[in-house]
This record gives structure tokens, C-alpha cells and sequence, in this order.
């Protein structure tokens, strides 16, 4: 036998593609392979520089932010930084090495484009004949602005420090009582005198749109909001849309509404838009439930599914254990009347209009329903009534499409299908807790909306990829999701997992 001698600086002639260390089913094929079929449709007109270098391809840049957000990734630094040394990245973004400072730039220059991309992947769903979107859930959440709570300025430091810097007389004491942000815009030397003047003109011009009494200077678009902890905060209520079939999120909404109560039609409309079709039913909760969601549902013939206080509170088994609470009072709907606890019932006894504190929204209808003699004679007076009443009165807030609401999700084939419901908390959980949102630094409510757009298609994405590759979580799998999630956020979590 004869031994060979390797010769190790000998040269090889080979030939070496971008993806020929990647595998055949990684995610990120499926990721270039989707925006390249879909790109075209942008009709994104690539901008021609006459001096200089050119521009960077606007289709591999998409793929790179995609990309990176599916990794997670949020830095602009980091995301160059894989461009230029990691196999994957160099493969999704045809080897275009961008500086940071590129990828901040493609990043909010086609932030625009992220909601049509989301709009592809539902076609892609209803192509692949995953979905028919026949049931979307409605949800809302804050997100927090990139705003602390105390950089605020008043109106009254917003009209001196205008009339300072327009010439105007002021007095140096105010100047001096000005509080940390208002002083930081008076003091700040790196902004000209008209950017100061054009930014206290907008946030005057916020004042008059909200009627707050102080508007946050970082980001004047975020309004105070109360947390899910009931703690304040400066934040947007972001509204969301998903799919039941697919947990595909259809649509994203930013507002400055502090509440979620008229929110509905406006999400709803881009979810038609987004999925070019309506839906058989859209479910959301009890918050929604009044005349301008419930008008839009009957306008667009979509099938409501949105439960009273009394049926939600039912559902989770939390009606109040009081047996003479108004939870316990039987409501019939053939009578119109409200059946107590000592079978006796309470009738209508007249209608009243409350006018709305906004001018904008329907005012409120007010029903009243007693039954005097029933209460005069009954023994559980004492127990139902005050000592200051003289007869219990129920009050009923609502039109009689409100009563047909209630009256429909009373039925089981109602209740089963809000059941589904359910399934636009995953989406939002998952947003928050891998795709971390609250730590996006974006400001403004269009840059935010971008960013969650942005957010809501590598979501997608993911769950195309999980469908068409048909994967699967095992239970192991599952365990050990909950096991992490449970350590690293110090819970007791008591999951059964079938």
C-alpha cells in the first residue's frame, strides 16, 4: 500500500454560488423567492443618480429587511454588519453590502410599501386555498411611543416660547419658570429659530385637535393612554385584524384614540381592502359594541359577533355573586321585560336620549325598566333595594340594534362561533414578545404603522412558510415554550397542552 502525500497549498477549481451553503427548505428561500415574484407589482421605480455611485437595488434591500426582521433583528448596524459576513444574509440580499446609515434610509423611505407586502401574503394564502377569510377577529392594543412621560409642554409654555421667538415682549420670568422641555426647545442651539417656531405650531395645532392639556414633545402624535396595568402612559392604540383559518394577521391600524370603542369600522375597512373580499363574520369585544360599529356591520351585511358586559362576563364564569346584582336579572327579549330573582318583572317604562360629550358621536339611548306594585309588596325589598329607593329600576344603554345584538349571541351557534375569537391574541402576544414592538424606536404615527406593517408581514411569512412546509409544534415542543417563557418572565403558568 502506498501512502499519499497530500499537497496542501494545492490550487482547486471550483465553482461557488450564493446559495450553496443554504438549505433546501430554509426560510429564507421562501422569503426571496416571494418578494422577487412579488416585487414587480410594487411598480417601485428605481431612482438613476447622474453623479456618483448607483443606487442600491431596491429588491434586495426589501429582502434584506424582511429577512432581518423574521431573524429579529432590529439594529440598522447589525443588519449591515450581516450583510457583509453572514452566508444567509449575503444569499437574501444578492450580496449588496449597505452601511448602516442605507439601511435606516430603505428602511423608512419604502416603509410604505410593507402594507402592500402584507396585502400579498393573504393573496398568497387565498391562492393556496388555505383561507377563505370567513372569520376575522378584531383586537386592540397600545403600544408605547418613544416619549417619556414627563417630556410634555404645556399650552400656556407652547404660546410663551411661540411669542419669544416671534419677537414678541416676554417676560424673563416666565422664561425662567418654563419647565425642563419647554426650556431644552429654548435653550437648543443645534435647531434653528423657524424649526422651532414650525415644530410649537404643530404641537399648538395638536392641542386643538385632541383638548389635551399637555402633548408630548418627542413624539406630539402619541397621546396619553391608560396601560394594561391601569398605569399612563404616552402610547398608540394599535388595532389588528387576524384570520381564524390561518392566524394570518389582515390588517394594521394606528389611531391616537385612547379607547377602542369606534374603532371597529376603520379596521374593518382595510381588512376588505387588504383581502379584496368581506368576511361572513367579524367578532370583536364588548368594548366595541354601539351604534357606529354596529351601523357598519349592517351596512357592509357582515354578521357581527360582538357580546354585552352581562355575556362576557358569563362566558368567563365572573357575574357578580349577588343573587339581586342586575347580572342575575333575566332579560326576555319576546317581552321586553326584566325577570328579577323573586319572579317578578320589572316592564319598560320610557326612553330617553343622552347626548354624546363629543358632537361627532350618536348620543346615547337610555331605557328604563321597573315595576312599582311588584316592589312595594315583595320580601326581598330590604335585600335589593337601597334604604333611599322605593323600587328597584333597571337601566338599559342602547338602540334596538344593540337588543338585536344581544338577542343574537344568546343563540349557541352565535356563542360557538365567537369562540374563535380567541385567535387574535396569539398574533399580538407574539408581536409583542419575540418581535418586541415596544422597543421599536419609531416616532409618529405613520412611521409606527410602517414599522408594525413591517412587523405583521415577517409574521406572515413565517406562518406561510409553517403551512406550506406543513410544520408542525409537538407537544415536546410546546412544553418546552411554556417551561422558557416561564422562566425567563418568573410566571406559575398551569397549561394543558392535548
Amino acid at each position: 500500500m502506498v501512502k499519499r502525500n497530500l499537497a496542501k497549498e494545492q490550487s482547486k477549481l471550483g465553482i461557488k454560488t450564493l446559495d450553496c451553503n443554504i438549505p433546501g427548505k430554509h426560510i429564507s428561500r421562501f422569503v426571496v423567492d416571494f418578494i422577487e415574484e412579488v416585487y414587480p407589482i410594487l411598480n417601485i421605480k428605481e431612482p438613476k443618480k447622474k453623479k456618483g455611485r448607483d443606487s442600491l437595488p431596491i429588491v434586495s434591500m426589501l429582502k434584506l429587511l424582511v429577512y432581518a426582521k423574521i431573524e429579529h433583528v432590529e439594529s440598522a448596524r447589525i443588519i449591515a454588519e450581516m450583510a457583509r459576513y453572514h452566508e444567509i444574509y449575503k444569499f437574501v440580499s444578492d450580496e449588496v453590502m449597505p452601511s448602516e446609515r442605507s439601511v435606516q434610509r430603505y428602511r423608512r423611505e419604502y416603509g410604505c410599501y410593507f402594507e402592500v407586502l402584507l396585502k400579498m401574503t393573504l393573496k398568497k394564502a387565498s391562492d393556496l386555498k388555505l383561507t377563505k377569510f370567513n372569520h376575522v377577529a378584531v383586537d386592540g392594543t397600545i403600544k408605547k411611543a418613544y416619549n417619556s412621560n414627563n417630556n410634555v409642554i404645556s399650552k400656556k409654555e407652547t404660546q410663551i416660547l411661540l411669542d419669544y421667538f416671534s419677537g414678541l415682549s416676554v417676560d424673563p420670568e416666565k422664561l425662567e419658570k418654563l419647565h425642563k422641555p419647554a426650556k431644552n426647545i429654548l435653550e437648543n442651539k443645534d435647531t434653528d429659530i423657524e424649526d422651532k417656531i414650525e415644530l410649537l405650531y404643530d404641537i399648538k395645532t395638536q392641542f386643538t385637535f385632541t383638548g389635551q392639556d399637555t402633548i408630548p414633545v418627542n413624539d406630539i402624535e402619541a397621546r396619553f393612554m391608560k396601560g394594561m396595568k391601569g398605569n399612563s402612559l404616552i402610547a398608540y392604540n394599535i388595532q389588528s385584524a387576524v384570520d381564524y383559518d390561518t392566524k394570518l394577521i389582515c390588517a394594521i391600524n394606528v389611531t391616537q384614540n385612547p379607547t377602542d370603542h369606534y374603532e371597529l369600522p376603520a379596521i374593518a375597512e382595510r381588512v376588505i381592502q387588504n383581502i379584496q373580499t368581506t368576511p361572513k363574520y367579524i367578532s370583536a369585544d364588548t368594548i366595541y359594541l354601539n351604534q357606529i360599529s354596529l351601523s357598519y356591520l349592517a351596512d357592509k351585511k357582515i354578521e357581527g359577533l360582538i357580546p354585552n358586559r352581562k355575556q362576557s362576563k358569563e362566558k368567563i364564569g365572573k357575574l357578580n355573586p349577588n343573587p339581586y346584582h342586575k347580572d342575575n336579572f333575566e332579560y326576555d327579549y319576546k317581552l321586553d321585560t326584566f325577570k328579577c330573582p323573586e319572579n317578578n318583572y320589572l316592564h319598560f317604562f320610557g326612553k330617553y336620549i343622552e347626548p354624546h360629550k363629543d358632537p361627532e358621536k350618536p348620543d346615547k339611548i337610555k331605557r328604563i325598566y321597573n315595576n312599582y306594585d311588584a316592589c312595594k309588596n315583595c320580601k326581598a325589598r330590604n335585600k335589593c333595594c337601597s334604604s333611599s329607593q322605593t323600587h328597584r329600576t333597571i337601566t338599559e344603554y342602547g338602540s334596538e340594534m344593540q337588543k338585536a345584538m344581544n338577542q343574537k349571541m344568546e343563540k349557541q351557534e352565535y356563542k360557538d362561533e365567537y369562540a374563535k375569537r380567541s385567535s387574535v391574541e396569539g398574533p399580538f402576544g407574539i408581536l409583542k414578545e419575540q418581535f418586541d414592538i415596544e422597543k421599536e424606536v419609531v416616532i409618529g404615527m405613520v412611521r409606527t404603522e410602517e414599522r408594525l406593517n413591517l412587523d405583521a408581514l415577517a409574521y406572515n411569512l413565517i406562518r406561510l412558510y409553517n403551512m406550506t412546509q406543513e410544520i408542525k409544534n409537538s407537544k415536546e415542543d410546546l412544553e418546552n415554550f411554556c417551561e422558557r417563557e416561564s422562566v425567563i418572565h418568573q410566571l406559575k403558568l398551569d397549561v394543558t397542552i392535548f
